[in-house]
């Protein structure tokens, strides 16, 4: 059966980028709005209906319930750049195959359709991609680091167990928890995520484990928790540290029984779900302070995965640059100038203040290739350093001897910045250049430079 997909969404660009993403599935029609969504699905049937929820005359929830009254409903994805937990809850309770907030990862929606498809019978299997490729499951790179993780998360994810995800702010923690569960047996069941920072405490029960009528004021009728929508599928607890510890031990007890309590209930439910938790915090230091439950970091640590920083991935930046300016339909490319001032800074908000900046840069740039200036000021501020005036010794040689000299004098000081930018450490700088460790300390031989020099006390 061939595949036929509804893009919905009232701006232009938009649907033309989906319909690029998605066109290798199956046939991508498009719809300027709700209403002219409605028209065609009386008219043809589609597997799959992808709809922006923000639109003038019909929004993607009113949508979403026309689909529900037809003799063969399709899948619904709603995508919005205003996402909230609430309208995501209210999407998956309405029926809705699954929730992306803006900007997507083209490869995330592409597997999130792939698995709507497949759930209405259509042969949409996700496609086996090389993990040395430059993307994978949304994940792009192919430093060491991020290959080591990649082979990790496959052997991971063919299993049932507990997952936990360590990594700083920004490196892609929750791409990283949908990639376990798009390539998992669970990947056609619900993949429900949470910010476990972003809840009060004082809701944070009510979210995870729903509550029965008249539990509280207010609960004028009953609801399911994440618990429950996520049934057959994944829950991904991200910032799990800053969960209150009482709460802790709420979790830790529904870790153990495979069951949850909704408030003002008296019988528990079983629960099939899978958990994975992602955190920036030291959870064993956190245990030593008293504020994280030992029990429940023993629950959470079977499977741990510790994603690298950006600074710790440095052959991945020009990948990286070239993927997000492409996701954000920049054509014009960047100037070197602005390569050298992102390899300077030191991002600390990684892959995110990465991905900002260069949505940023790529407005102000507009159709013209990007340069330094179009950078955020606290990227294009920082110094770099200004080669050197030419010698007048130079004069003195042979065009040949001239040659050879500017260019011993140039991979000289090359090696010299890199290996200061990395504190001696020879095996980060070797991948930086892109050139083998031995290489790289044959090349330091030859041009009288001792790594250790660099390292830092």
């Amino acid at each position: 059966m061939s595949a036929r997909i509804l893009v919905v969404d009232d701006k232009p660009n938009m649907r033309r980028l989906l319909s690029t993403v998605l066109e290798e599935l199956g046939e991508v029609v498009v719809a300027e709005g709700g209403v002219r969504a409605v028209e065609l699905l009386a008219r043809d049937r589609f597997h799959v209906v992808v709809s922006d929820i923000k639109m003038p005359d019909l929004d993607g929830h009113a949508l979403l319930r026309a689909t529900r009254k037809l003799e063969r409903p399709p899948q619904v994805v709603l995508m919005t750049a205003f996402g909230t937990m609430e309208s995501a809850i209210d999407a998956l309770r309405d029926g809705a195959f699954d929730y992306v907030t803006k900007p997507f990862d083209p490869d995330h929606m592409k597997a999130t359709v792939q698995r709507a498809l497949a759930k209405v019978g259509v042969d949409a299997r996700p496609t086996t991609v090389d993990p040395s490729a430059r993307s994978w499951h949304g994940i792009v790179g192919r430093a060491p680091a991020m290959l080591d993780v990649v082979r990790l998360v496959e052997k991971v994810a063919a299993s049932d167990a507990t997952v936990l995800i360590f990594g700083e702010s920004g490196t892609g923690k929750e791409l990283l928890a949908r990639a376990i569960h798009d390539v998992s047996a669970r990947a056609r069941q619900p993949f429900v995520a949470v910010n476990c920072a972003a809840i009060p405490s004082s809701l944070m029960e009510a979210e995870l484990f729903g509550y029965a009528k008249g539990a509280f004021t207010g609960a004028s009728g009953q609801r399911a928790g994440l618990f429950e929508q996520a049934h057959g599928g994944t829950l991904f607890l991200d910032e799990i540290g800053e969960m209150r510890r009482a709460m802790q031990a709420k979790l830790t007890r529904a870790l153990e029984a495979r069951a949850v309590r909704r408030i003002g209930e008296a019988h528990e439910r079983p629960i099939d779900v899978r958990i994975v938790a992602a955190t920036h915090r030291d959870l064993p230091a956190l245990i030593a302070q008293g504020a994280f439950r030992e029990d429940l970091w023993y629950r959470l640590n079977t499977c741990v995965v510790r994603v690298p920083a950006l600074r710790e991935r440095p052959g991945d930046l020009a990948i990286l640059v070239e993927h997000f300016l492409a996701q954000s339909g920049h054509r014009a490319g960047i100037t070197p100038e602005a390569m050298a001032a992102l390899s300077a800074h030191p991002f600390p908000g990684n892959v995110r203040e990465l991905r900002s900046a260069l949505e940023r840069a790529a407005i102000v740039a507009g159709e013209t290739t990007i340069t330094r200036d179009a950078l955020p000021q606290e990227i294009c501020a920082i110094e770099l350093p200004r080669p050197e005036p030419p010698s007048f010794e130079l004069a003195g040689l042979t065009y040949r001897d001239a040659l050879d000299r500017v260019r011993a004098d140039g991979v000289r000081r090359y090696l010299e910045s890199i290996l200061e930018r990395f504190g001696g450490n020879v095996s980060t700088a070797a991948e930086h250049a892109d050139v083998e460790r031995e290489s790289f300390y044959r090349l330091c031989r030859k041009h009288g430079i001792n790594p250790a020099d660099f390292r830092k006390a």
